[in-house]
């Protein structure tokens, strides 16, 4: 599907319309939370005070310049040039492999994935830019996006995001902040059931089954369901939707006063945006548990 018959389905132009008009609103996506590392409560009264409060603390590198921080600001540095290094690491699977690796100790996820990147190092590049052509093509059913040797996860997101314009990472935090407010929107227009093109799907927190006090990703409710996050093609198809969206939702001439497009360098309004989200996703409390429709 393309971004524009995307853009044209049923309730996604209401969606945008509706949160363009709300991003600065201070009743209508209050949030709070106890983070389980620090046991400390986080909360917002709206969404760019989520980013606001945006927090991820990442590792430095000597490498590339970058101190360790937590801020959006160091981690918008941070990002800055790690972006820079995957551009200049273009035609060497060998500085591709030690920029995609970076990325991921920076997210968090190099485990696994290093060893899959490492493992595929011959003609790494090259994967990564016919992805990245596919995705800057804007059709989610592209040939390369639908093979099954496709990699995509929450690590992969992170390099893609990088490499691709107006492109969010779309991990389990950001897919339960996105889905958070489908659901907000769904109940405002009393609708019984998530509209297909707004059905975001969910993964579950990484943390062990037996965790005492388990953070709730899934923004389903008893009627209003969402599917699970499946790996690659499902996960890039969707991660392309919900790029596309909230790029229309920043565009979108309600949202032209919005505080989102005064964000200070080396961020930027659609990063900023996926930042509160990636905040409020963290937890989303303790309502209903549902199973994965």
């Amino acid at each position: 599907m393309s971004r524009q018959t995307y853009l044209t389905l049923t309730h996604v132009p209401a969606f945008i319309h509706w949160l363009a008009t709300e991003l600065e609103s201070e009743t209508r996506f209050k949030h709070q939370y106890v983070n389980r590392k620090t046991d400390e409560k986080w909360s917002c009264n709206g969404l760019y005070n989520a980013f606001e409060k945006y927090c991820w603390n990442h590792p430095g590198n000597a490498r590339l310049g970058f101190n360790p921080g937590e801020c959006s600001s160091s981690n918008g540095i941070a990002l800055s040039a790690l972006r820079q290094d995957l551009v200049n690491a273009a035609g060497s699977d060998s500085r591709i492999l030690e920029a995609t690796v970076d990325v991921m100790r920076w997210g968090g996820v190099a485990a696994r994935n290093a060893d899959w990147l490492k493992a595929n190092k011959a003609g790494l590049g090259r994967m990564l830019q016919n992805v990245q052509t596919a995705i800057g093509d804007g059709d989610d059913q592209a040939s390369v996006l639908r093979s099954k040797n496709l990699r995509f996860n929450s690590g992969m997101t992170k390099v893609y995001s990088l490499l691709c314009k107006d492109f969010i990472i779309y991990d389990s935090r950001v897919a339960a902040g996105l889905g958070w407010m489908v659901v907000k929107y769904c109940q405002e227009h009393d609708l019984s059931e998530v509209p297909e093109a707004l059905c975001f799907p969910w993964a579950a927190a990484k943390e062990g089954k037996k965790s005492l006090a388990p953070k709730r990703r899934n923004p389903g409710t008893a009627k209003l369901k969402f599917k699970g996050l499946r790996s690659g093609r499902h996960h890039a198809m969707w991660n392309m939707r919900a790029s596309w969206l909230l790029s229309a939702v920043l565009a979108h001439p309600g949202a032209a006063g919005s505080r989102f497009h005064l964000v200070p360098s080396p961020n930027d309004p659609l990063r900023a945006l996926e930042a509160a989200l990636f905040m409020i996703g963290y937890d989303l409390g303790d309502q209903l548990r549902v199973l994965v429709a």
